[in-house]
Parts: C-alpha cells; structure tokens; sequence
C-alpha cells in the first residue's frame, strides 16, 4: 500500500509537469523527457516478460484446454463492462454505453455469470475504453510518454487514468465476495491467454526489431491515434495491460 502510495504521487507529478510543458505525443518526436528512465523499466519488463510471462503463457496457451482458458478470459473481460459503461456516460457517448450495459446484462445471465460470450456470439462486441479515454475526451493532454514497470507502455494522462480505473472500478462490490486468491488466478490468467493469443505481433515488437524500446512506443502512440475508432479490444495488445 507505502509503494502504491508513492508511485501515485510520483505519476501524479509526472503529469502536472506534462501538462505545463503542453506538449503532445501527436508531435512528430515523441515527447519522451525521462526517455532513460522507461528504457530501464523497459528493460526490466522485457526480462520479465522473456523469462516468465512468455514461457509460462505458451504453456498455459499449448496444456490448459480453452474450454477453461476461454470462460476464464470471458468473465474476467466481463468485469471490465460496468467500468467502460460510466466512462462511456462520462464521455457522452451514450451509443458505447447502451452496448456495455447490454453486453454485462447478456453475459451474466445468459452467459452464466460472463463465463460465455453470448453477446458477442450476437455481434455485440466490447468497446474497450477507460479514464485515459474520458480525460481525452474533456482535452486533458496526455504528456510524458511513460513506460510502468508491469503495466508496459503508457503515457502522463494513461497512468493516472489507470489508478483511477482501479480506485473507481464499479465491479468492486461484485467481486467483493469472491476469495481474493480466486481473482488473482483470474487476473494472472487472463494475462496469459492474451500473451498467448497475441504471442505473434508482441513477439515481433519485442524480440524481432532493432530498438524493441522504439518500436513499442510507436506501437502504443499509433494505437493512441486511433481513440477515437470503434474496436473490438484486439487492435493492440500489450501484455502488461489491465484489459
């Protein structure tokens, strides 16, 4: 909780400085001003990610049947809808936030608690989206490119948006009385299978290029760029990422 603590107010400080510097990561140069500290934190998360996250979701990917792999990911995303449903209210988009109502209505019933897709099955697909999303949407500029240790690539407004998805997060009283070790298999599970599924375009951005550093944050600025456009959460994924 002491560290937890301390990285907030450290992000924190991250994006007032952004914020005064007024710069974009729509600059053609990146705005990269700690550029040495997130190679350092890139470093470490591409250890990680080599020694244990990689090896461990191939295992979990090639022995454990998707007929357990799959509902654990569709409840575990199924989680996520209450959140992106008030960010999608808060940014007025009122159309996003009929399609998650719907979706976490569908799936826990019909799905049986989320752990079935059903809506997707009936084209209703997620449209992710989080803080980082709404700040933008009232012209909060987004700052320093940052990378987290665990978390991956993001950016100022990204990671204060991220502490306020989690200190915000609607599905808290939902999951409330489900045993904590249970929802820590869940999370690290689903970390898994996207590693896994994703194992292709997160291999070629880390292993596969001359400056993996480089190449991941054009990765995620590009993803940035398109905000704004409708998706179906697999435009992009970073392993280290909440969703």
């Amino acid at each position: 909780m002491r560290l937890l603590v301390c990285i907030k107010v450290f992000l924190v400080a991250i994006l007032l400085s952004s914020v005064v510097c007024a710069q974009s990561f729509m600059e053609k140069e990146p705005y990269d001003p700690i550029e040495n500290i997130n190679r350092k934190t890139h470093e470490f998360n591409k250890g990680l990610d080599r020694y244990a996250i990689r090896p461990t979701s191939n295992f979990y990917g090639s022995y454990v049947p998707e007929l357990i792999r799959i509902p654990i990911s569709n409840f575990r995303g199924n989680l996520n809808e209450p959140k992106r449903f008030i960010n999608h209210l808060l940014q007025r988009d009122l159309s996003g936030a009929g399609v998650d109502l719907s979706r976490f209505v569908i799936n826990s019933t019909l799905g049986i608690g989320g752990l079935i897709d059903v809506a997707s099955m009936w084209s209703i697909y997620p449209r992710s989206t989080g803080f980082d999303e709404t700040f933008n949407s009232i012209n909060i500029p987004q700052g320093a490119y940052v990378e987290l240790p665990l978390f991956g690539p993001s950016s100022a407004r990204g990671t204060v948006g991220l502490i306020t998805d989690y200190a915000l997060n609607p599905s808290k009283p939902i999951t409330a009385g489900i045993d904590g070790i249970v929802m820590l298999g869940v999370e690290v599970a689903n970390v898994f299978q996207k590693r896994y599924e994703f194992s292709p375009m997160i291999d070629a951005t880390l292993y596969n290029s001359a400056d993996s550093y480089a190449a991941t944050r054009n990765v995620f600025l590009q993803t940035k760029q398109d905000f704004n456009i409708d998706d179906q959460e697999a435009d992009f994924f970073d392993p280290y990422s909440e969703d």
